[in-house]
Protein backbone atom coordinates (compact mmCIF):
# COMPACT_ATOMS: atom_id res chain seq x y z
CA UNK A 1 0.00 0.00 0.00
CA UNK A 2 0.79 2.92 -0.92
CA UNK A 3 2.27 5.81 -0.01
CA UNK A 4 7.32 11.19 -4.96
CA UNK A 5 20.04 16.35 -15.30
CA UNK A 6 20.94 19.74 -16.17
CA UNK A 7 23.42 22.53 -16.48
CA UNK A 8 26.24 23.37 -13.68
CA UNK A 9 25.38 27.14 -12.32
CA UNK A 10 29.42 29.15 -13.09
CA UNK A 11 31.51 29.94 -10.80
CA UNK A 12 30.61 33.65 -11.09
CA UNK A 13 27.04 33.25 -10.38
CA UNK A 14 28.04 31.68 -7.06
CA UNK A 15 30.64 34.18 -6.46
CA UNK A 16 27.79 37.22 -7.00
CA UNK A 17 25.67 35.18 -4.32
CA UNK A 18 24.47 37.22 -1.02
CA UNK A 19 25.97 35.78 2.04
CA UNK A 20 22.84 34.01 3.22
CA UNK A 21 21.26 32.28 -0.28
CA UNK A 22 17.71 32.30 -1.35
CA UNK A 23 17.21 28.68 -0.73
CA UNK A 24 18.70 28.94 2.72
CA UNK A 25 15.79 28.24 5.61
CA UNK A 26 13.04 25.50 6.93
CA UNK A 27 10.55 25.01 4.53
CA UNK A 28 7.23 23.17 5.33
CA UNK A 29 5.22 21.57 2.61
CA UNK A 30 1.64 23.64 2.26
CA UNK A 31 -1.28 20.16 2.09
CA UNK A 32 -3.32 22.57 0.28
CA UNK A 33 -0.87 22.98 -2.63
CA UNK A 34 -0.94 18.93 -3.57
CA UNK A 35 -0.96 17.64 -6.96
CA UNK A 36 -0.11 14.23 -8.98
CA UNK A 37 -1.45 11.88 -6.46
CA UNK A 38 -1.09 8.10 -7.24
CA UNK A 39 -3.64 6.12 -8.18
CA UNK A 40 -4.06 2.86 -6.46
CA UNK A 41 -5.53 -0.40 -7.75
CA UNK A 42 -5.84 -3.96 -5.46
CA UNK A 43 -7.70 -7.11 -5.61
CA UNK A 44 -8.52 -8.81 -2.23
CA UNK A 45 -10.58 -11.64 -2.62
CA UNK A 46 -9.91 -15.23 -1.96
CA UNK A 47 -7.74 -14.69 1.19
CA UNK A 48 -4.91 -13.06 -1.00
CA UNK A 49 -3.98 -9.43 -1.31
CA UNK A 50 -2.73 -7.98 -4.64
CA UNK A 51 -1.58 -4.56 -5.54
CA UNK A 52 -0.60 -3.95 -8.88
CA UNK A 53 0.37 -0.32 -8.62
CA UNK A 54 2.65 -0.90 -5.73
CA UNK A 55 6.49 -0.16 -6.95
CA UNK A 56 6.82 -3.41 -6.80
CA UNK A 57 4.15 -4.83 -7.85
CA UNK A 58 3.13 -7.26 -4.75
CA UNK A 59 1.00 -10.06 -4.01
CA UNK A 60 0.90 -12.52 -0.78
CA UNK A 61 -1.80 -14.14 1.33
CA UNK A 62 -4.00 -11.60 3.63
CA UNK A 63 -3.64 -13.35 6.57
CA UNK A 64 -1.62 -10.89 8.97
CA UNK A 65 1.49 -12.00 8.96
CA UNK A 66 4.72 -10.96 7.63
CA UNK A 67 5.65 -11.43 3.79
CA UNK A 68 8.49 -10.61 1.97
CA UNK A 69 8.24 -8.04 -0.89
CA UNK A 70 10.81 -9.56 -3.26
CA UNK A 71 12.17 -5.83 -5.37
CA UNK A 72 11.66 -3.57 -2.41
CA UNK A 73 14.91 -3.04 -0.81
CA UNK A 74 13.64 -0.97 1.80
CA UNK A 75 11.13 -2.94 3.16
CA UNK A 76 11.88 -5.86 5.49
CA UNK A 77 8.55 -7.56 5.57
CA UNK A 78 4.74 -6.47 5.22
CA UNK A 79 1.48 -7.63 6.08
CA UNK A 80 -2.47 -7.11 5.32
CA UNK A 81 -5.29 -8.22 7.29
CA UNK A 82 -9.00 -8.07 6.63
CA UNK A 83 -10.54 -5.62 9.29
CA UNK A 84 -14.20 -5.92 8.10
CA UNK A 85 -16.28 -5.90 5.61
CA UNK A 86 -15.27 -2.45 4.13
CA UNK A 87 -11.53 -2.51 5.98
CA UNK A 88 -8.09 -3.83 5.63
CA UNK A 89 -4.81 -3.33 7.82
CA UNK A 90 -1.41 -3.00 5.74
CA UNK A 91 1.87 -3.02 8.32
CA UNK A 92 4.99 -2.69 6.36
CA UNK A 93 8.38 -2.74 8.82
CA UNK A 94 11.75 -1.75 7.39
CA UNK A 95 14.87 0.32 9.07
CA UNK A 96 13.33 3.24 8.21
CA UNK A 97 9.74 3.16 9.85
CA UNK A 98 7.29 1.11 11.27
CA UNK A 99 3.96 2.09 9.36
CA UNK A 100 0.34 0.44 10.02
CA UNK A 101 -2.50 1.90 7.34
CA UNK A 102 -5.70 1.60 8.05
CA UNK A 103 -7.72 1.75 4.94
CA UNK A 104 -12.16 2.10 5.07
CA UNK A 105 -14.28 1.97 1.89
CA UNK A 106 -17.18 4.55 2.92
CA UNK A 107 -20.55 2.82 3.16
CA UNK A 108 -21.30 4.11 -0.59
CA UNK A 109 -18.38 2.63 -1.38
CA UNK A 110 -17.23 5.76 -3.57
CA UNK A 111 -14.44 7.18 -0.93
CA UNK A 112 -11.85 5.68 1.29
CA UNK A 113 -9.82 6.77 4.12
CA UNK A 114 -6.45 5.81 4.53
CA UNK A 115 -4.93 6.55 7.86
CA UNK A 116 -1.37 5.90 8.95
CA UNK A 117 0.59 5.85 12.42
CA UNK A 118 4.02 5.95 11.47
CA UNK A 119 6.77 5.21 14.25
CA UNK A 120 10.55 6.09 12.81
CA UNK A 121 14.00 5.47 14.96
CA UNK A 122 14.88 8.69 17.19
CA UNK A 123 11.15 10.17 16.54
CA UNK A 124 9.04 10.38 19.79
CA UNK A 125 5.69 9.15 19.18
CA UNK A 126 3.57 7.72 16.18
CA UNK A 127 2.95 10.15 13.33
CA UNK A 128 -0.47 10.16 11.69
CA UNK A 129 -1.47 10.82 8.07
CA UNK A 130 -4.87 10.74 6.95
CA UNK A 131 -5.18 10.58 3.13
CA UNK A 132 -8.37 10.48 0.83
CA UNK A 133 -9.14 8.72 -2.27
CA UNK A 134 -11.90 8.24 -4.58
CA UNK A 135 -13.10 5.14 -6.40
CA UNK A 136 -12.26 4.97 -10.17
CA UNK A 137 -13.30 1.47 -11.15
CA UNK A 138 -15.43 -0.82 -9.13
CA UNK A 139 -14.49 -4.07 -7.20
CA UNK A 140 -14.41 -7.54 -9.51
CA UNK A 141 -17.67 -9.35 -8.39
CA UNK A 142 -16.80 -11.18 -5.10
CA UNK A 143 -13.70 -9.38 -4.06
CA UNK A 144 -13.49 -7.32 -0.89
CA UNK A 145 -14.58 -3.61 -1.13
CA UNK A 146 -11.17 -1.85 -0.89
CA UNK A 147 -10.55 -3.49 -4.27
CA UNK A 148 -10.67 -1.78 -7.61
CA UNK A 149 -8.87 1.39 -8.30
CA UNK A 150 -8.69 4.22 -6.19
CA UNK A 151 -7.24 8.03 -7.31
CA UNK A 152 -5.85 10.26 -4.21
CA UNK A 153 -7.53 13.21 -3.26
CA UNK A 154 -5.58 15.20 -1.00
CA UNK A 155 -3.40 14.56 2.10
CA UNK A 156 -5.90 15.97 4.97
CA UNK A 157 -3.28 15.82 8.05
CA UNK A 158 0.73 14.93 7.74
CA UNK A 159 2.23 16.10 10.84
CA UNK A 160 4.44 19.23 10.15
CA UNK A 161 7.63 17.45 11.21
CA UNK A 162 7.13 15.03 8.03
CA UNK A 163 6.95 17.85 6.28
CA UNK A 164 9.74 19.93 7.09
CA UNK A 165 13.16 20.56 5.00
CA UNK A 166 16.55 22.39 5.84
CA UNK A 167 18.12 23.28 3.01
CA UNK A 168 20.98 26.12 2.70
CA UNK A 169 23.58 26.44 -0.36
CA UNK A 170 27.72 27.59 0.49
CA UNK A 171 28.90 27.89 -2.82
CA UNK A 172 29.28 24.92 -5.29
CA UNK A 173 27.69 22.86 -1.90
CA UNK A 174 24.44 21.91 -1.24
CA UNK A 175 23.07 21.17 2.19
CA UNK A 176 19.92 18.88 2.70
CA UNK A 177 18.15 18.22 6.10
CA UNK A 178 15.16 16.14 6.69
CA UNK A 179 13.42 17.17 10.15
CA UNK A 180 13.21 12.88 10.50
CA UNK A 181 17.33 12.94 10.50
CA UNK A 182 17.86 12.12 7.08
CA UNK A 183 20.50 14.54 5.47
CA UNK A 184 23.48 14.88 3.12
CA UNK A 185 25.83 17.55 1.54
CA UNK A 186 26.51 17.15 -1.74
CA UNK A 187 28.77 19.58 -4.48
CA UNK A 188 26.29 20.75 -7.37
CA UNK A 189 27.49 19.04 -10.36
CA UNK A 190 29.16 16.63 -8.75
CA UNK A 191 29.45 12.57 -8.23
CA UNK A 192 26.89 11.10 -5.89
CA UNK A 193 27.57 11.37 -1.69
CA UNK A 194 25.69 9.05 0.84
CA UNK A 195 22.35 10.02 2.41
CA UNK A 196 22.23 10.19 6.25
CA UNK A 197 19.63 7.73 7.89
CA UNK A 198 18.25 4.69 9.18
CA UNK A 199 18.28 2.79 5.74
CA UNK A 200 18.44 -0.77 4.91
CA UNK A 201 19.99 -0.65 1.78
CA UNK A 202 22.42 2.51 1.03
CA UNK A 203 20.65 5.67 -0.39
CA UNK A 204 23.16 8.11 -2.39
CA UNK A 205 21.86 11.39 -3.31
CA UNK A 206 23.97 14.29 -6.16
CA UNK A 207 22.27 17.60 -7.41
CA UNK A 208 22.82 20.05 -10.00
CA UNK A 209 22.10 23.59 -10.54
CA UNK A 210 19.46 24.33 -13.52
CA UNK A 211 19.66 28.04 -13.25
CA UNK A 212 19.58 30.41 -9.94
CA UNK A 213 16.24 29.36 -8.73
CA UNK A 214 16.22 25.68 -9.63
CA UNK A 215 18.02 22.69 -8.48
CA UNK A 216 17.58 19.30 -9.37
CA UNK A 217 18.50 16.17 -6.98
CA UNK A 218 18.68 12.58 -7.86
CA UNK A 219 18.67 9.76 -5.66
CA UNK A 220 19.50 6.14 -5.96
CA UNK A 221 19.64 3.02 -4.29
CA UNK A 222 21.11 -0.55 -5.37
CA UNK A 223 22.43 0.86 -8.43
CA UNK A 224 18.85 2.26 -9.93
CA UNK A 225 17.79 5.75 -9.72
CA UNK A 226 15.35 6.17 -7.37
CA UNK A 227 13.95 9.42 -7.43
CA UNK A 228 14.19 12.89 -8.83
CA UNK A 229 13.43 16.14 -6.89
CA UNK A 230 13.70 19.40 -7.93
CA UNK A 231 13.15 22.16 -6.46
CA UNK A 232 12.03 25.47 -7.68
CA UNK A 233 11.95 28.96 -6.16
CA UNK A 234 9.57 31.31 -6.52
CA UNK A 235 10.53 35.04 -8.13
CA UNK A 236 9.71 36.79 -4.56
CA UNK A 237 11.72 33.70 -2.63
CA UNK A 238 8.48 33.14 -0.52
CA UNK A 239 7.95 29.76 -1.63
CA UNK A 240 9.12 26.82 -2.96
CA UNK A 241 8.00 24.23 -5.79
CA UNK A 242 9.23 21.04 -4.80
CA UNK A 243 8.26 18.11 -7.21
CA UNK A 244 8.95 14.24 -6.98
CA UNK A 245 9.77 12.29 -9.97
CA UNK A 246 9.10 8.00 -9.75
CA UNK A 247 11.59 7.48 -12.92
CA UNK A 248 10.01 3.64 -12.80
CA UNK A 249 6.54 5.41 -13.54
CA UNK A 250 7.45 9.11 -14.46
CA UNK A 251 4.42 10.01 -11.98
CA UNK A 252 5.17 13.62 -10.63
CA UNK A 253 3.89 14.44 -7.06
CA UNK A 254 4.48 18.14 -6.40
CA UNK A 255 3.54 20.66 -3.35
CA UNK A 256 4.66 24.14 -2.27
CA UNK A 257 7.04 24.82 0.19
CA UNK A 258 6.92 27.64 2.52
CA UNK A 259 9.35 29.56 5.01
CA UNK A 260 8.51 28.55 8.55
CA UNK A 261 7.99 31.43 11.08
Amino acid sequence: MKTLPLLVVGSALAAAAPAKAPFDGEWVADLDTQTGLVSDHYLVAEGRYRCDSCSPPRAYRADGRPHPVPGDDQVTWESVRIAGPRTMVTHIESPTLSRTTTMTVSPDGLTATYTSNDRRPGVKGPLRTVYIARRTAPAPAGAHAVSGAWQGVRYVTVPEQQRTIMLRVEGDRFVYRHALGYSFTAHFGGGFVPVGGPYKIPVFAAVRRLDARTIEETRKSNGRTTMVRTYTLSPDGRSLDVAVTDPATGHTFRATSRHSP
